[in-house]
């Protein structure tokens, strides 16, 4: 039987590598306790009684783990390994000579809370502590009385023990602090990713600093919705795996656009794709940005097309002007835009032309070059008839409708 499989035993399929480390650290602890007792009656030479209490604990913690094999009951073995410490640490001391010695053999008593910390979290920990207080004034209480019954060990016993007591268990409690700092590390990095994915990282950052509601005008903007052509029909004809495959796939690699050209994602909603440059954070080109973004959203699309096998095309409409942003919700925050502009960029998608990029007239005038663009009328759904423009396009799929 190899060490690993020795350390696994209390594992369950259900746990994650967090519950894992935790469960085997707590086995290995439980082996250390087997054995470390042992030690005892070199830490008490002539005290031979410290033979039948070193050999009753490590049995104690033997079949502590045999329990933990059998039950898998993880949180009932921690409460067994640490609850001997209370007891076993006085004893100990006391054999030794008591608080007084060279043994410092009290050092012990702090592993008790510490391991309680990791195992059972800070909660349940607490009273632990208070149990490692108890253990330390109990052990200066009977100290005097101590003293006269067991002779102090020779010096050079006291010497090694005093080594051993205070650099093995502050060792083992640095290993417990620093698992445990990684571990609210880990954990912090994680939620920034994900607060971060869910919204733009300078607002999640406010959030992080105490703001409970944020709203904030964006003067200058441009709004980007993209939108896949008949995704509904092609989606019921098609496995649902398939359709979450390739739209995560489509959409993954607009997230990855969108970094390149400094566009912020917004939002998804169904096959639709909302983005935004100039905000949160502003540039002056913002137009530009969004144009340069939307060219390599059909760029992407040709080569999702090609690489699947498909027939899907995208529809893309830009619109420019001042928004609205702030956070909405206290679960699953999202960070959203409103206005005119968004709801005319939306426009500008829903009425354009497939694989062509659709902007309004507010976007048209922040770019130059008038022959990189074909002038429309449309009647445009609560807008009525607007001016629009379509981005000249070598695709050869493409067709204006006017």
């Amino acid at each position: 039987m190899n060490i690993r499989r020795l350390i696994s035993i209390a594992d369950l399929p259900s746990d994650d590598d967090d519950a894992l480390l935790r469960k085997r650290a707590g086995v290995a602890a439980g082996y250390i306790t087997v054995f470390a007792p042992l030690t005892l009656p070199l830490e008490a030479p002539g005290q031979l009684i410290a033979v039948p209490i070193a050999f009753a604990l490590s049995i104690y913690s033997a079949t502590n783990l045999a329990v933990l094999a059998r039950t898998r009951r993880f949180e009932r073995f921690v409460v067994v390994l640490i609850a001997s410490g209370p007891i076993f640490v006085p004893i100990a001391s006391g054999l030794s000579g008591g608080v007084t010695t060279g043994s410092a053999g009290l050092v012990w008593a702090f592993l008790v809370p510490g391991y309680a910390l990791l195992a059972l979290g800070p909660h349940r920990a607490t009273p632990w502590y208070f149990a490692f207080i108890g253990t330390i004034l109990f052990s200066i209480a009977i100290d005097p009385l101590v003293h006269q019954l067991f002779p102090a060990p020779p010096y050079i016993v006291q010497l090694v023990f005093y080594a051993q007591n205070i650099g093995v268990p502050l060792t083992i409690a640095f290993l417990l602090l620093r698992y445990t700092d990684i571990r609210r590390r880990a954990a912090e990095a994680r939620s920034d990713e994900l607060l971060t994915n869910a919204i733009p990282s300078s607002i999640a950052t406010r959030l992080k600093h105490g703001e409970d509601r944020i709203a904030e005008a964006y003067p200058e903007t441009t709004v980007v919705f993209a939108d896949i052509v008949g995704f509904t029909p092609w989606s019921q004809r098609t496995d649902p795996a398939r359709v979450v495959a390739l739209l995560d796939d489509l959409f993954s690699r607009f997230d990855a656009l969108a970094v390149e050209h400094g566009v912020e994602k917004i939002k998804t909603v169904g096959d639709a794709y909302m983005a935004v440059a100039g905000a949160p954070e502003p540039r002056a080109d913002h137009a530009e940005a969004a144009l340069a973004f939307a060219r390599s959203i059909l760029a992407e699309v040709a080569d999702w097309r090609r690489a699947n096998d498909l027939e899907l095309e995208v529809r893309v409409g830009l619109a420019s002007g001042p928004v609205v942003g702030g956070v909405i919700g206290q679960r699953r925050l999202l960070f959203d835009l409103w206005g005119d502009t968004v709801n005319t960029a939306a426009r500008m998608e829903s009425s354009g032309v497939p694989s062509r990029i659709h902007v309004a007239a507010s976007t048209r005038e922040l770019l130059g070059d008038p022959e990189a663009f074909e002038q429309r009328q449309v009647e445009i759904k609560g807008l009525g008839l607007m001016t629009t423009y379509l981005v000249v396009s070598t695709t050869p799929s493409a067709t204006i409708a006017r």
